[in-house]
């Protein structure tokens, strides 16, 4: 996750946070800013300036040493507008919510500098835990006690740091019969370094970073993976990516595709060292893509054909044709300089990055030219071993005496550890039988009564069940009194859907209740008709086609409030009423067709004279 941050006004800033999910904005305090910072753990929290978020050096200290996020200040060598146009989004600069999201985006492109306060140095002290005060002949014991357990842990410090292969500088201030403190500085990070901070009945350790005299900014820079992109630009826009060996690593298209999208995608999964295209004049779109990455252009002599593409493209999947255009521009970039891709395996030594020798031929660099730099390089490194040998070796038989020393010291911890162990195995002993048989009926009576609240859930499930079928059940007794009562069954669909009409199981002659008609198309109204029922009852509006359908096959529709009924979930039932009501609508209906035929003829007399 990335947060941009721009501030708005009286203390309030504009947060756009964005990740795999998509982006989320919110408006907060400085304080929640960094409460919201601190729960939420960005990687990275992007700022144009950094004025605006904090008023001096004490403020950055204290945020960098209470989160893991790095701060990262986007607009450091022109203005943030400037970075965002070279990028292909449009930016309002008036909008604190878009220059907050501009920051975010472009730190994601790699764009800034990464603000350092600590040197990648780590400071440990090792010293009393408590003060010694005045005293006779056994203060003089007590305090050689306490000055051999400093002397133990920094000597056991740095034995840990030797075996990490860490290099350090020590000084010490000694004390009677051993050391009062001690300050060892590693160089190293504190992430990297494998001491935390801890106490003792006598000595305290503390592990810090070690600050630096001023504010660094450290330009961003990620090693990546070298691609192809090969881009289809349009109404849809395609990008299909592989890397120089050939192997395709991603392929996407999408509608309205902006060009900052675009660079996100292809960013987020690369370095593009060549931008190619199907078309022997690439278009504008490619071109801004191009320069955005500092790209070599890759465009065939002469259009590539349909049937050229399907061959490049055979051994590959994809979704459409936007792809495989994207995709075949790609694989034939890479085809024009398989050979000299084969020539730089065969020559690149043993030690060397292919890809990265790959992406610099292309970019120009002669290949003579890169072989020099690494063995200058090499050479550079093997005198500067020859130098350190004298320093290695004195380092080791330094090494050699305190590992003597500190020997004798660990036998006699051990031996100090061994009693301890068994005072601790008689109190382990002593623990009663009596205890422990309380802590073994405690997480009984535990389990018991865990057991109970599950049945009882299970029980309470189970009479909501039951009740559910007993009011079912009084409802179907209900309906079957006033069956023999000669009211007539009613078949409920409460949706007008292909679904509920199958679900209904409706036959011929049947009276049918659609709940809910709304919906209904004039296919579903002439399943109805197909199955030759009696009439329909409707709730709500029914489309105008489905009517016709009805009307055309003479089954009348009857309005709801028409009736007298009783509705049930499954099935209903209307008063023996239905049938006057039935043949009003039948006389209804074909009145309305007579008056319809009379209108015809009376439109064809007049047509006649």
């Amino acid at each position: 996750m990335i947060l941009g941050i721009d501030i708005i006004s009286n203390g309030k800033f504009a947060v756009v946070a964005l990740d795999e999910q998509g982006e989320a904005r919110r408006v907060v305090s400085k304080a929640k800013l960094f409460r919201l910072i601190r729960d939420m753990k960005p990687k990275i929290v992007a700022v144009d300036s950094l004025s605006e978020l904090f008023g001096d050096k004490r403020e950055i200290i204290h945020f960098l040493k209470n989160t893991n996020s790095k701060l990262v200040v986007v607009a450091v060598d022109a203005p943030l507008q400037a970075i965002a146009k070279r990028f292909g989004f449009k930016l309002n600069i008036r909008d604190p919510f878009e220059e907050a999201k501009a920051c975010a985006l472009l730190a994601s492109y790699d764009v800034g500098y990464e603000v350092s306060v600590f040197a990648d140095k780590t400071r440990i002290i090792v010293s009393r835990n408590r003060k010694l005060g005045k005293g006779g002949w056994r203060q003089k014991r007590y305090s050689r006690k306490v000055h051999d357990a400093v002397r133990s842990v920094f000597r056991d410090i740095k034995k840990i740091l030797d075996q990490s292969g860490l290099t350090y500088t020590e000084s010490v201030k000694e004390g009677f019969g051993g050391i009062s403190r001690g300050e060892i500085v590693v160089d190293a990070p504190k992430s990297e370094v494998p001491i935390n901070a801890f106490k003792t009945k006598d000595v305290q350790v503390k592990v810090e970073c070690v600050e630096k005299g001023k504010i660094e900014l450290i330009p961003i820079s990620k090693t990546k993976r070298y691609l192809i992109a090969g881009i289809d630009p349009g109404t849809t826009t395609a990008v299909a990516l592989i890397d120089l060996s050939g192997n395709l690593i991603s392929v996407k298209s999408k509608k309205d595709w902006s060009l900052a999208e675009v660079l996100e995608f292809i960013n987020s999964n690369g370095k593009p060292v060549m931008i190619a295209t199907d078309k022997k004049n690439p278009p504008e779109f490619v071109n801004k893509i191009r320069a955005s990455f500092n790209a070599i252009l890759y465009s065939p002599k002469e259009d590539l054909s349909l049937e050229k593409k399907r061959e490049l493209t055979s051994k590959f999947r994809f979704l459409n044709d936007h792809e495989r255009d994207a995709l075949a521009s790609a694989i034939d970039a890479l085809k024009n300089y398989e050979s000299k891709f084969r020539n730089i395996e065969k020559r690149v030594p043993m030690g060397f990055d292919v890809e990265r020798a790959k992406a610099e031929i292309l970019k120009g660099t002669a290949l003579r030219d890169l072989f020099e730099v690494q063995t200058t390089e090499k050479s550079e490194k093997r005198v500067e071993q020859e130098t350190n040998y004298s320093e290695l070796l004195e380092k080791k038989d330094k090494k050699i005496r305190d590992l003597i020393e500190e020997n004798e010291i660990l036998k006699r911890q051990i031996s100090e550890l061994k009693t301890e162990i068994e005072k601790l195995r008689m109190r382990i002993v002593a623990i009663s039988e009596e205890e422990r048989e309380k802590v073994r009926k405690e997480i009984y009576v535990r389990n018991l009564e865990a057991k109970i609240v599950e049945l009882n859930q299970i029980i309470k499930k189970k009479d909501e069940e039951i009740a559910e079928l007993k009011e079912k059940v009084e409802i179907l007794k209900k309906m079957k009194f006033l069956e023999l009562s000669g009211w007539r069954e009613v078949k409920v669909i409460k949706k007008f859907t292909k679904e509920e009409i199958e679900k209904a199981s409706i036959g011929e002659g049947d009276i049918v209740y659609i709940v809910d008609a709304s919906g209904g198309s004039k296919s579903y109204a002439e399943v109805l008709c197909e199955k030759k029922i009696k009439a329909v009852i409707l709730s709500g509006e029914m489309s105008h086609l489905a009517k016709e359908v009805f009307d055309n096959h003479g089954i009348p529709r009857i309005k709801r409030e028409e009736v007298e009924m009783i509705v049930g979930s499954e099935i209903a039932f209307v008063d023996s009423s239905f049938e006057e009501v039935y043949r009003k609508k039948i006389e209804e209906m074909r009145k309305k067709k007579l008056e319809t035929i009379e209108k015809i003829f009376e439109d064809y007399k007049r047509r006649r004279v």
